[in-house]
């Protein structure tokens, strides 16, 4: 299943008026924003999107509907081998469908759940970890539109990526989002064309009808994780769990969550250092081979070798496999700071 995608869409900012072009504080933008959010109720529109990581491209173009009630619907149009694929959240379940096998998944919302969602919210979390600049006002798709770019407030922070954002004059809506690396070479950039807010979307839209001879496959329903001490996670878990015995100077342990979803069982442990973090996931060793994603440079870890990944919005990520588990940590952490926690689990 394809996840939203509205975690990419964190950037929703803006900046001044069209008429005056001034800069204005993040508590106005912020009040702005949230001024505009609560009158919209529904929005349509066809997205397009391209993406560039560590050598592998993505272009897809799909149509897209939401209503704020927690209903959304993408169907996707481009590439080929993805047209005609559906995903629909009708408030009490997560439907989705692949014409090439004619299979429909379903899974039932455990409980109340807008994470499917192609939404714009984070806005206030966005602004606390981000500088707001303003570049230029222009046209896009025939609107006014005032290109802005959100750098975060220190390398800790949204691990170093960049957004520059296409941030309509009207609606205060983006319309078109690139996400940057480090150096400001282009990510991901996603578009939102055609865009329409406020048309009274008829919940009929949202209502997902099982395409004649069909197999339907029925899933255990998504439960968000909460927050756990690690005494709390080991009891939850039903694998042992390892944590580090070494933290860089100034860290200490968050949480814990425990994910589990078919036969997938993940803990995902997080240390922080103020706004600082890395995060710890384990899971039990599989036997398939890793996933080689290139330019990675490969480490010894207690013996067994590991692969270290530079990320291209910053970062590192370092997967290895103890006896047991399998490992991956994401951090902002030193090269050494990386080897060293990872050897010191226990």
């Amino acid at each position: 299943m394809i996840k939203r995608i509205g975690i990419v869409v964190l950037a929703v900012i803006l900046v001044s008026l069209f008429s005056g072009c001034t800069e204005m504080s993040a508590d106005q933008i912020a009040e702005k924003m949230k001024e505009k959010q609560g009158t919209i109720k529904d929005f349509s529109a066809t997205m397009v999107m391209s993406s560039s990581l560590m050598g592998n491209d993505l272009n897809l173009k799909a149509k897209i509907l939401n209503k704020m009630s927690g209903k959304s619907r993408i169907e996707y149009l481009e590439p080929a081998e993805m047209a005609g694929q559906v995903m629909v959240n009708d408030g009490n379940s997560i439907w989705s469908y692949d014409p090439r096998t004619n299979e429909v998944t379903k899974m039932d919302l455990a409980e109340k759940d807008n994470s499917f969602e192609m939404d714009y919210t984070f806005i206030k979390e966005l602004l606390n970890q981000t500088d707001i600049t303003y570049q230029s006002t222009e046209k896009f798709e025939g609107r006014n539109v005032y290109i802005i770019k959100a750098s975060p407030k220190n390398a800790g922070m949204m691990m170093g990526g960049r957004y520059s954002m296409f941030v309509d004059s009207e609606t205060w809506m983006p319309l078109k989002i690139d996400m940057l690396d480090k150096d400001d070479k282009l990510i991901i950039s996603i578009e939102y064309r055609e865009i329409k807010f406020n048309t009274g979307i008829p919940d009929s839209e949202f209502e997902f009808k099982i395409p004649a001879g069909a197999k339907v496959i029925t899933q255990e329903p998504i439960t968000l994780p909460k927050e756990l001490t690690l005494e709390e996670a080991k009891k939850q878990a039903n694998f042992t769990i390892l944590s580090p015995s070494y933290l860089p100077a100034g860290y200490t342990f968050k949480s814990a969550t425990v994910m589990k979803f078919d036969r997938i069982e993940m803990v995902n442990l997080l240390y922080m250092d103020g706004t600082k973090a890395f995060s710890i996931v384990e899971k039990l060793k599989e036997d398939a081979p890793a996933v080689d994603m290139g330019g990675v440079e490969k480490v010894s870890i207690n013996g067994a070798e590991g692969k270290l990944i530079s990320l291209p919005i910053g970062g590192k990520m370092l997967t290895w496999s103890g006896a047991k588990l399998d490992f991956m940590m994401s951090s902002e952490l030193s090269r050494e700071d990386v080897i060293k926690v990872a050897e010191s689990m226990k």
